[in-house]
C-alpha cells in the first residue's frame, strides 16, 4: 500500500510540474526564482518540464515494482 501511494503521489507531482511549465503556470515558473534569472524562463520551463517528466517516470516504475532508486 505503501508503495503504490508513493507512485501516485510522484505521478501527481510530475504530471502537475509538466502541466505548469508547459502552461508556464506562475506556480511553477515564477519570473523571481533563481533558476529563471540564470537561463531565461524559456530554458527554464523546460528544465522544469524534463524534472517532472523524470518524477513522473519514477511514479510509473514504483507501481509497476521497478524500484530505480
Amino acid at each position: 500500500m505503501n508503495t503504490t501511494m508513493t507512485g501516485l503521489a510522484l505521478i501527481a507531482v510530475g504530471a502537475l510540474t509538466m502541466v505548469g511549465a508547459a502552461l508556464d503556470w506562475g506556480i511553477v515558473s515564477r519570473p523571481g526564482k533563481l533558476l529563471n534569472r540564470l537561463l531565461g524562463d524559456g530554458a527554464a520551463r523546460v528544465v522544469y518540464f524534463i524534472g517532472g517528466s523524470f518524477v513522473f517516470v519514477m511514479g510509473i516504475g514504483k507501481l509497476t515494482g521497478i524500484d530505480w532508486f
